[in-house]
Protein backbone atom coordinates (compact mmCIF):
# COMPACT_ATOMS: atom_id res chain seq x y z
CA UNK A 1 0.00 0.00 0.00
CA UNK A 2 2.93 2.26 -0.31
CA UNK A 3 6.27 2.84 -2.52
CA UNK A 4 9.71 1.69 -1.28
CA UNK A 5 12.42 3.69 -1.48
CA UNK A 6 13.34 3.36 -5.04
CA UNK A 7 16.32 0.52 -5.45
CA UNK A 8 17.98 -0.56 -8.96
CA UNK A 9 13.71 -0.77 -10.07
CA UNK A 10 12.88 -3.32 -12.91
CA UNK A 11 10.23 -3.15 -15.46
CA UNK A 12 8.44 -5.97 -14.69
CA UNK A 13 7.54 -8.40 -12.05
CA UNK A 14 9.74 -11.71 -11.52
CA UNK A 15 9.46 -15.14 -13.54
CA UNK A 16 7.38 -17.67 -12.67
CA UNK A 17 10.09 -19.90 -10.84
CA UNK A 18 10.82 -17.20 -8.05
CA UNK A 19 7.09 -17.81 -6.79
CA UNK A 20 6.98 -21.86 -7.31
CA UNK A 21 10.91 -22.76 -6.85
CA UNK A 22 11.67 -24.95 -3.40
CA UNK A 23 15.41 -23.97 -4.61
CA UNK A 24 14.77 -20.11 -4.61
CA UNK A 25 12.88 -20.54 -1.52
CA UNK A 26 15.55 -21.84 -0.22
CA UNK A 27 18.22 -19.52 -1.03
CA UNK A 28 16.15 -16.51 -0.21
CA UNK A 29 15.76 -18.11 3.47
CA UNK A 30 19.82 -17.65 3.56
CA UNK A 31 19.80 -14.66 0.77
CA UNK A 32 17.00 -12.15 2.15
CA UNK A 33 14.85 -13.54 5.28
CA UNK A 34 17.99 -14.04 7.37
CA UNK A 35 20.03 -10.79 6.23
CA UNK A 36 17.69 -8.33 6.68
CA UNK A 37 15.97 -6.60 9.88
CA UNK A 38 12.73 -8.36 11.04
CA UNK A 39 10.28 -6.66 12.76
CA UNK A 40 9.27 -9.14 15.61
CA UNK A 41 7.39 -6.92 17.83
CA UNK A 42 6.95 -3.53 20.70
CA UNK A 43 9.01 -3.46 23.55
CA UNK A 44 5.37 -2.96 25.77
CA UNK A 45 5.00 -6.88 25.80
CA UNK A 46 8.44 -7.37 27.55
CA UNK A 47 7.96 -4.50 30.45
CA UNK A 48 9.89 -6.19 32.75
CA UNK A 49 12.22 -8.71 33.51
CA UNK A 50 11.65 -12.19 32.83
CA UNK A 51 8.63 -10.77 30.75
CA UNK A 52 8.44 -12.72 27.21
CA UNK A 53 6.40 -13.65 23.98
CA UNK A 54 6.96 -16.22 21.37
CA UNK A 55 6.32 -14.87 17.83
CA UNK A 56 6.98 -16.59 14.71
CA UNK A 57 8.85 -14.64 12.39
CA UNK A 58 8.79 -16.74 8.73
CA UNK A 59 9.17 -20.72 9.81
CA UNK A 60 11.36 -19.45 13.06
CA UNK A 61 10.15 -19.20 16.04
CA UNK A 62 11.70 -16.57 18.64
CA UNK A 63 11.60 -15.90 22.13
CA UNK A 64 11.43 -12.36 22.83
CA UNK A 65 12.42 -11.69 26.73
CA UNK A 66 13.31 -9.09 29.09
CA UNK A 67 16.73 -10.50 30.88
CA UNK A 68 17.62 -9.55 34.37
CA UNK A 69 19.81 -6.57 33.18
CA UNK A 70 16.74 -5.17 31.49
CA UNK A 71 17.75 -6.27 28.17
CA UNK A 72 15.53 -7.21 25.31
CA UNK A 73 16.74 -10.52 24.35
CA UNK A 74 15.71 -13.06 21.39
CA UNK A 75 16.25 -16.85 21.65
CA UNK A 76 15.34 -18.86 19.47
CA UNK A 77 12.58 -21.54 20.51
CA UNK A 78 14.73 -24.64 20.23
CA UNK A 79 15.64 -26.83 22.76
CA UNK A 80 19.55 -27.27 22.31
CA UNK A 81 18.83 -31.36 23.36
CA UNK A 82 17.20 -32.63 20.41
CA UNK A 83 15.87 -29.39 18.64
CA UNK A 84 11.60 -29.25 20.46
CA UNK A 85 10.17 -25.99 21.08
CA UNK A 86 10.63 -24.87 24.26
CA UNK A 87 7.60 -22.70 24.45
CA UNK A 88 4.29 -23.12 22.67
CA UNK A 89 3.52 -21.11 19.43
CA UNK A 90 2.35 -17.38 20.64
CA UNK A 91 2.50 -17.66 24.01
CA UNK A 92 3.01 -14.80 26.68
CA UNK A 93 4.30 -14.29 30.10
CA UNK A 94 6.48 -13.81 33.05
CA UNK A 95 9.07 -16.63 34.01
CA UNK A 96 12.03 -16.89 36.08
CA UNK A 97 13.00 -19.69 33.35
CA UNK A 98 12.22 -21.76 30.61
CA UNK A 99 11.40 -25.52 30.90
CA UNK A 100 11.20 -27.83 27.67
CA UNK A 101 8.63 -29.91 28.06
CA UNK A 102 10.39 -33.04 26.47
CA UNK A 103 13.40 -33.87 28.96
CA UNK A 104 13.07 -30.97 31.08
CA UNK A 105 16.30 -28.61 30.24
CA UNK A 106 15.65 -25.92 32.09
CA UNK A 107 17.44 -22.21 30.65
CA UNK A 108 17.30 -18.99 32.14
CA UNK A 109 16.03 -15.23 30.76
CA UNK A 110 19.78 -15.28 29.80
CA UNK A 111 18.86 -18.17 27.26
CA UNK A 112 21.68 -19.87 29.50
CA UNK A 113 21.02 -23.93 30.39
CA UNK A 114 21.14 -24.23 34.11
CA UNK A 115 19.31 -27.72 34.46
CA UNK A 116 19.50 -31.36 33.21
CA UNK A 117 17.46 -34.34 34.56
CA UNK A 118 19.93 -36.89 34.91
CA UNK A 119 23.52 -35.21 35.38
CA UNK A 120 24.97 -32.30 36.66
CA UNK A 121 27.07 -29.46 34.87
CA UNK A 122 30.68 -30.74 33.89
CA UNK A 123 29.71 -34.29 34.74
CA UNK A 124 28.79 -35.58 31.18
CA UNK A 125 29.35 -31.71 29.43
CA UNK A 126 29.73 -28.46 29.81
CA UNK A 127 26.09 -26.72 30.69
CA UNK A 128 27.87 -23.31 29.30
CA UNK A 129 28.26 -24.92 25.36
CA UNK A 130 24.41 -25.77 25.01
CA UNK A 131 22.54 -22.28 26.10
CA UNK A 132 19.89 -21.52 23.47
CA UNK A 133 20.87 -20.01 20.01
CA UNK A 134 20.61 -16.26 20.26
CA UNK A 135 19.71 -14.03 17.56
CA UNK A 136 20.81 -10.43 17.52
CA UNK A 137 18.19 -7.84 18.50
CA UNK A 138 18.08 -4.20 18.83
CA UNK A 139 15.26 -1.76 18.85
CA UNK A 140 13.88 1.49 17.05
CA UNK A 141 11.57 3.90 18.84
CA UNK A 142 10.18 1.15 21.12
CA UNK A 143 9.78 -1.59 18.33
CA UNK A 144 12.01 -4.96 18.45
CA UNK A 145 14.31 -6.13 15.21
CA UNK A 146 15.78 -9.02 15.29
CA UNK A 147 18.71 -10.37 12.84
CA UNK A 148 18.78 -14.01 12.07
CA UNK A 149 21.89 -14.60 10.59
CA UNK A 150 24.96 -15.95 12.60
CA UNK A 151 27.48 -15.57 9.54
CA UNK A 152 26.82 -12.39 8.36
CA UNK A 153 27.28 -8.50 10.06
CA UNK A 154 24.30 -6.39 10.07
CA UNK A 155 23.85 -2.73 8.88
CA UNK A 156 22.93 -0.43 11.75
CA UNK A 157 19.28 -0.89 11.97
CA UNK A 158 18.70 2.87 11.79
CA UNK A 159 20.11 3.13 8.06
CA UNK A 160 17.51 0.08 7.11
CA UNK A 161 14.05 1.56 7.61
CA UNK A 162 12.57 3.43 5.38
CA UNK A 163 10.15 6.66 5.08
CA UNK A 164 11.38 7.62 9.03
CA UNK A 165 10.39 11.10 9.83
CA UNK A 166 12.26 11.88 12.75
CA UNK A 167 10.68 15.18 13.42
CA UNK A 168 7.38 13.48 13.56
CA UNK A 169 8.86 10.83 15.77
CA UNK A 170 9.71 12.91 18.25
CA UNK A 171 6.20 14.33 19.25
CA UNK A 172 5.35 10.57 20.28
CA UNK A 173 6.89 8.69 22.96
CA UNK A 174 8.20 5.47 21.91
CA UNK A 175 7.22 2.59 24.56
CA UNK A 176 3.50 4.23 26.05
CA UNK A 177 1.44 1.75 23.38
CA UNK A 178 -0.04 -1.42 24.64
CA UNK A 179 -1.34 -4.04 22.28
CA UNK A 180 -5.20 -4.36 21.86
CA UNK A 181 -5.48 -6.99 19.28
CA UNK A 182 -3.63 -9.08 16.66
CA UNK A 183 -4.94 -10.82 13.62
CA UNK A 184 -2.70 -13.42 12.13
CA UNK A 185 -3.97 -13.82 8.60
CA UNK A 186 -2.87 -17.51 6.62
CA UNK A 187 -2.05 -16.15 3.04
CA UNK A 188 -2.23 -19.55 0.73
CA UNK A 189 0.36 -17.44 -1.94
CA UNK A 190 3.64 -16.87 -2.06
CA UNK A 191 5.06 -14.32 -0.09
CA UNK A 192 6.39 -12.10 -2.82
CA UNK A 193 2.43 -12.26 -4.51
CA UNK A 194 1.72 -9.98 -1.23
CA UNK A 195 4.98 -8.05 -1.35
CA UNK A 196 3.70 -6.73 -4.65
CA UNK A 197 0.04 -6.00 -3.64
CA UNK A 198 1.24 -4.07 -1.00
CA UNK A 199 3.50 -2.18 -2.15
CA UNK A 200 1.32 -0.56 -4.72
CA UNK A 201 -2.00 0.63 -4.44
CA UNK A 202 -2.87 0.40 -8.09
CA UNK A 203 -5.61 -2.34 -7.56
CA UNK A 204 -7.36 -0.29 -4.84
CA UNK A 205 -9.17 1.83 -7.30
CA UNK A 206 -12.72 1.20 -9.14
CA UNK A 207 -14.02 -0.87 -5.62
CA UNK A 208 -10.78 -2.87 -5.16
CA UNK A 209 -10.59 -0.99 -1.35
CA UNK A 210 -13.80 0.25 -0.38
CA UNK A 211 -13.12 0.60 3.55
CA UNK A 212 -9.51 1.87 2.73
CA UNK A 213 -11.06 4.87 0.44
CA UNK A 214 -13.57 6.21 3.36
CA UNK A 215 -10.92 7.26 5.41
CA UNK A 216 -7.49 7.16 2.96
CA UNK A 217 -6.93 9.20 -0.02
CA UNK A 218 -4.85 6.20 -1.73
CA UNK A 219 -4.20 8.08 -4.68
CA UNK A 220 -1.32 9.75 -2.44
CA UNK A 221 0.74 6.38 -2.76
CA UNK A 222 1.10 6.73 -6.73
CA UNK A 223 4.42 7.99 -7.63
CA UNK A 224 6.08 10.30 -5.11
CA UNK A 225 3.12 10.00 -2.88
CA UNK A 226 1.93 13.64 -1.05
CA UNK A 227 4.55 15.44 0.79
CA UNK A 228 4.90 15.05 4.59
CA UNK A 229 2.42 12.00 4.80
CA UNK A 230 3.40 8.48 5.41
CA UNK A 231 -0.35 7.18 5.14
CA UNK A 232 -2.42 9.96 3.25
CA UNK A 233 -5.70 11.15 4.73
CA UNK A 234 -8.84 12.49 3.23
CA UNK A 235 -9.72 15.89 4.24
CA UNK A 236 -12.04 16.06 7.00
CA UNK A 237 -10.93 12.97 8.55
CA UNK A 238 -8.94 12.14 11.94
CA UNK A 239 -7.73 9.14 11.64
CA UNK A 240 -8.23 5.93 10.09
CA UNK A 241 -11.62 4.61 10.48
CA UNK A 242 -14.79 3.83 8.81
CA UNK A 243 -16.12 7.55 9.48
CA UNK A 244 -12.75 9.42 9.75
CA UNK A 245 -13.41 9.81 13.52
CA UNK A 246 -11.36 8.54 16.62
CA UNK A 247 -11.18 5.20 17.39
CA UNK A 248 -9.71 5.82 20.58
CA UNK A 249 -10.52 8.82 22.81
CA UNK A 250 -6.93 9.00 24.39
CA UNK A 251 -4.38 10.43 22.07
CA UNK A 252 -1.06 8.93 21.60
CA UNK A 253 0.57 12.04 22.44
CA UNK A 254 -0.72 15.55 23.21
CA UNK A 255 -1.30 18.20 20.90
CA UNK A 256 -0.63 16.10 17.44
CA UNK A 257 -1.64 17.99 14.07
CA UNK A 258 -4.54 16.95 12.12
CA UNK A 259 -4.67 14.21 10.11
CA UNK A 260 -1.06 12.97 11.91
CA UNK A 261 0.32 10.01 10.10
CA UNK A 262 3.87 8.75 10.09
CA UNK A 263 5.90 5.78 10.45
CA UNK A 264 8.64 3.35 8.73
CA UNK A 265 8.93 0.31 6.64
CA UNK A 266 11.76 -2.42 6.12
CA UNK A 267 11.58 -4.28 2.85
CA UNK A 268 11.72 -6.69 0.83
CA UNK A 269 9.65 -8.51 4.14
CA UNK A 270 7.36 -5.53 4.30
CA UNK A 271 7.05 -4.71 7.80
CA UNK A 272 6.85 -1.62 10.15
CA UNK A 273 4.44 0.44 12.18
CA UNK A 274 1.80 3.26 10.85
CA UNK A 275 1.47 5.81 13.74
CA UNK A 276 -2.13 7.90 13.98
CA UNK A 277 -3.31 10.43 16.37
CA UNK A 278 -5.13 7.93 18.31
CA UNK A 279 -3.81 4.60 17.36
CA UNK A 280 -1.10 2.66 15.54
CA UNK A 281 -0.86 -0.10 12.94
CA UNK A 282 1.91 -2.32 13.15
CA UNK A 283 2.29 -4.78 9.53
CA UNK A 284 4.28 -8.18 8.79
CA UNK A 285 4.76 -10.15 6.07
CA UNK A 286 7.02 -12.74 6.25
CA UNK A 287 7.38 -16.29 4.32
CA UNK A 288 6.50 -19.86 5.26
CA UNK A 289 6.68 -22.16 2.59
CA UNK A 290 7.08 -21.16 -1.34
CA UNK A 291 3.05 -21.52 -1.55
CA UNK A 292 2.24 -20.05 2.23
CA UNK A 293 2.39 -16.57 4.40
CA UNK A 294 1.61 -15.17 7.08
CA UNK A 295 0.39 -11.71 7.35
CA UNK A 296 0.39 -9.76 10.91
CA UNK A 297 -1.42 -7.46 11.88
CA UNK A 298 -1.54 -5.99 15.27
CA UNK A 299 -2.78 -3.15 16.55
CA UNK A 300 -1.66 -0.55 19.28
CA UNK A 301 -3.67 2.43 21.48
CA UNK A 302 -1.89 4.45 24.62
CA UNK A 303 -0.87 2.30 27.69
CA UNK A 304 -3.52 3.79 29.60
CA UNK A 305 -6.76 3.28 27.21
CA UNK A 306 -8.98 0.80 28.76
CA UNK A 307 -11.06 -1.65 26.42
CA UNK A 308 -14.96 -0.95 26.82
CA UNK A 309 -13.94 2.81 28.12
CA UNK A 310 -11.79 4.39 25.49
CA UNK A 311 -12.57 2.05 22.51
CA UNK A 312 -14.03 -0.95 20.43
CA UNK A 313 -11.66 -3.41 18.90
CA UNK A 314 -14.28 -4.06 16.47
CA UNK A 315 -14.20 -0.17 15.25
CA UNK A 316 -10.24 0.01 15.80
CA UNK A 317 -9.66 -2.74 13.49
CA UNK A 318 -12.33 -2.70 11.34
CA UNK A 319 -11.11 -0.93 8.27
CA UNK A 320 -7.62 -2.70 8.07
CA UNK A 321 -9.03 -5.91 8.60
CA UNK A 322 -11.44 -5.20 6.27
CA UNK A 323 -8.18 -4.32 3.91
CA UNK A 324 -6.26 -7.52 4.70
CA UNK A 325 -8.56 -9.54 4.00
CA UNK A 326 -9.17 -7.94 0.93
CA UNK A 327 -5.62 -8.02 -0.01
CA UNK A 328 -5.42 -12.07 0.52
CA UNK A 329 -8.47 -12.48 -1.62
CA UNK A 330 -6.03 -10.87 -4.49
CA UNK A 331 -2.97 -12.38 -3.49
CA UNK A 332 -4.26 -16.04 -3.47
CA UNK A 333 -6.02 -15.48 -6.63
CA UNK A 334 -3.10 -13.82 -8.32
CA UNK A 335 -0.51 -16.29 -7.19
CA UNK A 336 -3.01 -18.75 -8.69
CA UNK A 337 -2.49 -17.39 -12.09
CA UNK A 338 1.39 -16.85 -11.03
CA UNK A 339 1.66 -20.69 -11.45
CA UNK A 340 0.05 -21.39 -14.69
CA UNK A 341 3.17 -22.75 -17.14
CA UNK A 342 2.36 -20.29 -19.45
CA UNK A 343 2.90 -16.87 -16.64
CA UNK A 344 4.78 -14.41 -18.22
CA UNK A 345 5.43 -11.30 -16.14
CA UNK A 346 4.20 -8.18 -17.86
CA UNK A 347 5.20 -4.59 -17.51
CA UNK A 348 4.73 -2.23 -14.42
CA UNK A 349 2.83 0.79 -15.02
CA UNK A 350 5.30 3.77 -13.76
CA UNK A 351 3.68 5.97 -11.07
CA UNK A 352 1.40 3.38 -10.32
CA UNK A 353 3.32 0.35 -9.28
CA UNK A 354 6.67 2.41 -8.81
CA UNK A 355 7.24 0.28 -5.23
CA UNK A 356 6.77 -2.95 -6.92
CA UNK A 357 9.68 -2.30 -9.14
CA UNK A 358 12.07 -0.71 -6.47
CA UNK A 359 11.06 -3.61 -3.96
CA UNK A 360 12.20 -6.57 -6.21
CA UNK A 361 15.00 -4.76 -7.31
CA UNK A 362 16.00 -4.87 -3.92
CA UNK A 363 14.97 -8.44 -3.66
CA UNK A 364 17.09 -9.47 -6.81
CA UNK A 365 20.03 -7.61 -5.08
CA UNK A 366 19.74 -9.35 -1.86
CA UNK A 367 19.68 -12.81 -3.86
CA UNK A 368 23.30 -11.97 -5.87
CA UNK A 369 25.32 -11.00 -3.23
CA UNK A 370 28.16 -13.06 -1.87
Amino acid sequence: MTAARPHAPIGTALPRDYYVSQDIFDQELKQVFARQWLLVGHVSGVRSPGQYYVKQVGPESLIIVRDPSGSVRAFFNVCRHRGYPVLDAWSTGTASGFVCPYHKWTYNPLGELVTVPGTRDGQDFSFRDWSLQEARCETFHGWIYVWLSDTHEPPPLRDSLQMVNDDLLAKLPPEDLKLAHREIYEIDANWKSLLENDCECYHCGRGGHPSLAVACNYTGFYGAGLPGEHFPLREGTSTFSMDGAPVCSIPLAPDLPERFSTGFLSFPNFAGPVYFKDHVVSLELTQLTPERSHFVCEWYVHADAVEGEHYEVEKLIRVFDNTNREDKAFAERNYRGQRSLRYVPGPLIPGREDGVAAALGLYLEMMARP
